[in-house]
């Protein structure tokens, strides 16, 4: 008996399990139970929301038809008000009019009862002897007492008609008040039904039931069966006792076996996420040399872009001034060719020049010599006016070139003394002499002066049209959007400039011109005042560089 006892207590010492797992069980079914309750309030509070939907839609329909008619009935009142206050308008100058008609007929009979008095004295004076020299005065008073006799009867005959259409508009005022009293206890009538149908058709949903449900059926015979499976247990005494721990015992081993399986695979799952932590940390070791090399292969690609951009300036660099050393050899040739020819060409014209003054003088001189002679009739003088002759002006340069402004030109520089002149003129125009001051001179190319003498000459259209050496207005580092260059600006006139920019690898050129200019922008340059550095903020502020190009936007 004490070996079946220790078994039946060691079989529920290891049945633990078993009973949470039997008490969780009887939790679920119950919440089962209770979600299936749940679930059918809830169809039973969809359909009475539906039933209510459907009623409160009905009960919009009636409150939308109830105001139509109210509105109906608002409209038709105040269509009688109008009617009854155009009525009641009417009447009052209906009354006015009975009111004047009879103070009308109140003075016709005052007059008639006048008259008649008068014409009462007049029959008594007749019975007398003074009557007979008043015939005159009798028919009048006759005359006017049958003018009041007709007045007084279309008097009465109005105030007759006068009468009859007050007591039809006084008919009428009454119908109109009844029907106005009628409307407006017909509109509260409809008011209040409206307010009852709009009463009606608010919806207030019900709230759940939050009572605890009662018990169902299935779970009171589970219960049951369970008390009558203890009490038959106790009814047979030891022997249930002993089948209740076979029992037990037979759960027991079943769960044993559960649990070593379930160890088994626990044990399996742990030596799988073993595994995969061990492939994970391979592959982030393998993620980890990857990046490094990635970095590495980054910091080689930069640097070899840095070396190629580097030997690309270097290379642009070196080209850049290898085609300024030949442009400038270029430009020292032409120079000393146009120097030679211009040398050339001046000594040939100087020797003509001189030559024809020779001549002239000689031609002089002898003239004046015969004329001595004829007039003194003696030998011609022996000594003769040796002056001596001004030296001819020495041509320094000449050229001719398209100037920036697009004209043809033929320029030349002569030094007369002390004074430098620059003689220029168009194809088949006139000739222009400007005197080149020392500050000009300052200003110009000390290595190559009249190259970039002749590089400002221009044209200004005036009026009137004449020639002209550009003013040099500045030269600044000016950024142009992204790139930054040397600019200088040249003014030939208020509406003329010569813009010239200098970047790493270009040289911008730009001519501003006339037709280039709007009035609004030449109303600016006009503020500047002829002020150097005000213009060349002012043009510096308009330029845009695109495509390499240099140009004027004038709406910025």
């Amino acid at each position: 008996m004490e070996k079946v006892q220790s078994q039946s207590l060691g079989s529920l010492e290891f049945t633990s399990e078993q009973a949470r797992a039997g008490v969780q069980s009887d939790r679920l079914q119950q919440s089962l139970t209770e979600n299936a309750k749940l679930s059918r309030k809830v169809r039973q509070i969809q359909e009475q929301l539906s039933i209510t939907s459907a009623k409160k839609e009905a009960f919009r329909a009636q409150a939308s038809r109830l105001e139509k008619e109210f509105k109906k009935g608002r409209e038709q009142a105040d269509l009688l008000q109008k009617d009854l206050l155009e009525a009641r308008r009417e009447a009052s100058q209906m009354g006015k009019e009975a009111q004047e008609a009879m103070q009308m007929m109140t003075e016709m009979r005052k007059a008639h009862i006048q008259e008649v008095r008068l014409l009462q004295r007049g029959l008594a004076a007749r019975s007398g002897g003074e009557s007979k020299n008043k015939v005159n005065e009798i028919a009048d008073l006759v005359d006017k007492l049958g003018r009041a006799v007709l007045q007084r009867d279309e008097s009465i005959r109005d105030k007759t008609k006068l009468q009859v259409r007050a007591n039809k508009t006084d008919a009428e005022l009454r119908a109109v008040v009844d029907d106005h009293a009628r409307l407006k206890r017909q509109n509260k009538s409809l008011s209040e039904q409206l307010k009852e149908a709009l009463r009606k058709g608010k919806f207030v949903p019900p709230k759940a039931e939050l009572d605890d449900p009662d018990d169902s059926d299935p779970e009171f015979e589970h219960e049951l069966l369970a008390f009558e499976q203890r009490f038959t247990i106790l009814e047979e005494g030891p022997a249930g006792l002993d089948i209740l721990a076979s029992n037990l015992s037979k759960d027991k081993q079943t769960l044993e076996k559960r649990l070593k399986t379930a160890q088994e695979t626990i044990t399996n799952l742990k030596s799988s996420v073993d595994n995969l932590k061990r492939l994970g940390e391979e592959k982030d070791l393998q993620i980890d040399e990857l990046n490094e090399k990635l970095d590495k292969m980054m910091k080689d690609h930069a640097a070899q872009q840095e070396a190629i951009d580097q030997k690309r300036r270097e290379i642009e660099m070196q080209v850049a001034e290898e085609r300024e050393a030949l442009q400038r050899r270029i430009e020292d040739l032409e120079l000393e060719c146009d120097n030679a020819r211009a040398v050339a060409d001046g000594m040939e014209k100087a020797s003509s020049r001189l030559t024809k003054e020779l001549i002239k003088v000689h031609e002089t001189h002898t003239g004046n010599q015969a004329k001595r002679a004829d007039n003194a009739g003696e030998q011609p003088a022996a000594a003769s006016t040796d002056a001596p002759l001004a030296a001819p002006p020495q041509l320094l340069a000449q050229t001719e070139q398209a100037a920036k402004t697009g004209e043809a030109l033929k320029i030349e520089v002569f030094k007369n003394g002390e004074i430098t002149e620059l003689h220029a003129s168009e194809v088949g125009g006139g000739m222009s002499v400007i005197p080149v001051e020392q500050a000009l001179l300052q200003e110009l190319d000390q290595k190559d002066p009249w190259t970039d003498l002749f590089s400002r000459v221009g044209v200004s259209p005036g009026p009137p049209r004449r020639l002209v050496v550009s003013r040099f207005l500045g030269r600044r580092d000016v950024s142009l959007g992204a790139k930054s260059c040397i600019l200088t600006i040249y003014m030939y006139d208020e509406r003329r400039f010569f813009v010239s920019g200098l970047d790493v690898a270009n040289v911008l050129d730009l001519m501003v011109k006339e037709d280039d200019i709007t009035p609004e922008f030449g109303a600016q340059l006009d503020g500047c005042q002829d002020n150097a550095t005000a213009i060349f903020d002012l043009l510096s502020q308009h330029l845009v560089l695109e495509d390499d190009r240099l140009k004027l936007a004038l709406d910025r």
